[in-house]
């Protein structure tokens, strides 16, 4: 293999799943609580939140991208690659019939975007700007995660409160709140994570367990603000699996117009 070469994600996909089969299971139900949680309790869940953040450290999945927007919608097909510990994330987004729409390259807070219907490449920090409207809210690169792994990063905090029945919250060091998590009642993984500081909500739906590790087949991110609602269901999964470092690569194609915000330096 050339190394210098970029492997397409889709070309990966093929050989990753080409002999793999799996089988999922209902996660295990609890006791469902009359109250807020005690500190116990919220321990309890913030750990085991905590043991999922560890027990992936890659993935590999494919699914059907619906994004929603006032007046409009659109339904295509998303390849994803990532990698916690480097913090990069490779998004490949095609239209129903296979042509390429967009091709998102996420290195920790930094990204990077191929727009082929614009024939535009694009550069910026996290948060800065998003020309892509595929990130409702500009979110940052824990928020990213937490969508394409189908299971909530627990947020930077300085406690954690129980303030209604099925719920905790994050606070920070000067009491604000910095991330609300929903559990569902029957059941111990989360069914949703909202970020007060950016007005967005991630709702998770139709958990799954392999080996251990719990995610969601659907995630939805709200955000009100901008009235954009992005849905992805997801049809096949690997986790950590060693993914080659050519995929996390991203050349701009001759002709392309190179869009960068003033004051960022192209990377």
């Amino acid at each position: 293999m050339n190394l210098n070469k970029q492997i397409p994600l889709g070309v990966f996909f093929f050989l990753l799943f080409a002999p793999f089969f799996f089988q999922c299971c209902a996660p295990v139900s609890v006791q469902q609580p009359s109250r807020p949680f005690d500190h116990k309790k919220i321990t309890d869940l913030i750990s085991m939140s905590r043991e999922q953040e560890r027990r992936v450290h890659a993935l590999f999945s494919s699914g059907r991208l619906t994004i929603k927007r006032r007046g409009s919608e659109a339904e295509l097909n998303s390849l994803i690659a990532g990698v916690r510990d480097s913090g990069k994330i490779k998004i490949e987004i095609t239209h129903p019939w296979g042509r390429p729409l967009l091709h998102i390259l996420i290195n920790e807070k930094r990204f990077q975007i191929l727009s082929f219907s614009e024939k535009r490449y694009y550069a910026g920090s996290l948060g800065s700007f998003d020309p892509s409207g595929f990130f409702p809210g500009m979110l940052d690169s824990d928020q990213i995660w937490t969508f394409v792994r189908g299971y909530p990063v627990i947020r930077k905090n300085n406690r954690a409160v129980s303030l209604k029945e099925n719920q905790a919250t994050l606070l920070n060091t000067n009491g604000e709140f910095v991330q609300v998590i929903d559990f569902h009642p029957q059941s111990s993984p989360s069914c949703s994570v909202f970020f007060p500081g950016q007005d967005i909500k991630i709702t998770f739906s139709d958990f799954q367990n392999e080996d251990g590790i719990y995610y969601a087949r659907k995630v939805e991110l709200n955000d009100p603000r901008t009235g954009s609602q992005l849905t992805f269901d997801l049809k096949q999964v690997v986790f950590n699996k060693a993914i080659p470092k050519e995929i996390f690569q991203l050349e701009k194609p001759a002709g392309f117009e190179t869009m960068v915000p003033q004051g960022t330096e192209e990377r």
